[in-house]
Formats: C-alpha cells, structure tokens, sequence
C-alpha cells in the first residue's frame, strides 16, 4: 500500500507582523504557502480538514474549514469539480487525527489529494490575561507517494477519560461577545509525561520499528519544563529529541507541525529518515505518528 507524504507545507508563525490578526486569516496565510510550495493545482485538492480550536468570533457553525477553502479559492465554484470540507477538533492532538483520517480516504481510493490546516487565535475585544497561546497558522497538502517509501505509517492514540477535565477550554458567554476561559490542573504535564511511554511503545509496534530506528522525536512543545522531563519517561534521549521550547511557544493544534517544519528547516532531512510525532489533545488524549523521508 502507497504512504501518504507531505508534498508541501506552509506556516503563519506566531508574531508574524504581515498577518492581520484571526484565526481565519493564518489558516488562509498558511495555506497559500502550501499551495505556493506544491505541485498541485487548488482544484486538485478533493478533501479540506480544519483542526484549530479558537476561531473568530467563536464560531461554531458552518465550519471553519468552509470559510478556509473559499479563502483559498478550492473548488468554490460548480465546474465538475467538488472539494469536501469539514471541521476534527481534539485540541493538540487534532491535525494528527485530520493526517490520519485524509490518509485512510487516500489509501482507499477516494481521492489522490487532500489538506489539512489549522490556526489558532484569540478575537476577544478583552483576552483573559490566562489565555496563553500565540496566533498562528499551518497548513499541509498530502498526496500518495508515488514510490510507496516515504510518508506516514501507522498511528495510535491513547485516552484517560476520567481526566478528560484536567484541561479544557471554554467560551465565557456571561461576557459580551463571549470570552475564552481555561481551566487547567497544575498536574496536566505530568499526565502527559505518564502517558508517553506506552503511548510510544504501541506506535513503533505497530510500525515494527525499534527505539534505535527512530532519528527524530518531535514532540508539541507544551513548556520548557515539559520538554526538559520527557527524556527522562522513558521516550528518547535528548540529542534525538527536538527541542525549541525556549524560543518557540505552545501554540495548541499548530504545534507539533510548526515543530517538524523548524526542525526540517534547521536540518534537511536524509532519504529514508524515521520521525516520531507526539502530541496531546482533549480527551485527556495523548497522539503518536511515525513519518519516513
């Protein structure tokens, strides 16, 4: 069976100063880079998946992903060619989940093309001083690797539901236009920590891969603090582990990928490189991927 690779990716980084502030403005930002970088035509892409979680205005319907494909001009108009598009919230962990449905659709046949984009973004009037996530953008087109070696393997996804309300975010509608509140234990990253061992575990099982076959750990970066104890739970030793919490903030959906995309750019990766992919979502949910170059 053919992988799913990453044919193109764009970003909207946080501060980027050229982006006008809201989330549906970095989606679309990010995803004109992808298109830019890509091979396809927007007509060519079949299937849109919108994973980010603080949208403009709070809003919950139509979908986001919606108001992203006519941003980006994808099939908005009746000329033979349909595009699909649909909202797959689960907080950090949701561009995992989308990667791993548009995989499953192009394996089967449905299609040969397909994006996944998600944004983050705070359009309060008033922020909470508590909400701590910086705006900012990614979008990625996937297609299926003609060669059937690089792309994405197998993924798992493990869940403590009796935690499920150790970290979640709500829209305070007590407040005009509403606000966005968290509510956040103090233990939420030692959660993560005592899931990652097992969570890792499964996914090089179901892979058939081994520790030592894995060049690249790239973890969300949720703190500095959190990164630093990763190493020590059992994952990988430091020097595999990417690492860039000091400079770049959690940035909740986006950030496992705007990692990859820093990390790919500081160092190119080699034909036949194995990644690890981590991140944690709501559930409490913790997600797993493994990329080959």
């Amino acid at each position: 069976m053919h992988r799913c690779r990453i044919e193109s990716m764009g970003v909207s980084l946080p501060g980027r100063r050229l982006v006008p502030r809201g989330s549906l403005k970095h989606a679309a930002f990010a995803g004109r880079q992808c298109l830019k970088a890509s091979s396809y035509h927007p007509g060519d892409v079949h299937l849109l998946i919108n994973s980010g979680i603080h949208r403009d205005e709070h809003i919950c319907e139509p979908a986001m992903a919606v108001y992203i494909q006519h941003k980006l001009g994808i099939n908005t108009e009746f000329q033979g060619q349909r595009t699909l598009s649909f909202d797959l919230q689960n907080g950090g962990c949701g561009m995992l989940n989308a990667v791993e449905a548009l995989c499953a659709l192009m394996q089967s046949g449905s299609m040969r093309a397909g994006m996944v984009v998600a944004s983050e973004a705070n359009s309060d009037r008033r922020p909470d001083p508590a909400y701590p996530y910086p705006s900012s953008g990614v979008a990625l087109l996937l297609d299926l690797c003609p060669l059937g070696e690089s792309g994405f393997g197998r993924f798992a996804f493990h869940t403590r539901e009796a935690l499920a309300q150790a970290y979640s975010s709500i829209v305070d509608l007590k407040v005009k236009r509403g606000q966005i509140r968290f509510q956040r234990q103090e233990s939420i990253e030692d959660v993560y920590l005592s899931m990652s061992m097992e969570l890792i575990d499964d996914v090089l099982a179901q892979n058939h891969l081994q520790r030592r076959d894995i060049n690249r750990f790239i973890p969300a970066q949720i703190s500095p603090r959190f990164l630093r104890e990763l190493p020590h739970s059992g994952a990988f030793p430091q020097e595999k582990m990417a690492d860039y919490s000091l400079h770049m903030p959690d940035t909740l959906s986006t950030s496992l990928f705007l990692a990859l995309q820093h990390s790919i750019t500081l160092q190119p990766p080699q034909k036949g490189e194995k990644v690890l992919l981590m991140a944690f979502g709501s559930g409490v949910t913790a997600g797993a991927g493994v990329y080959q170059f």
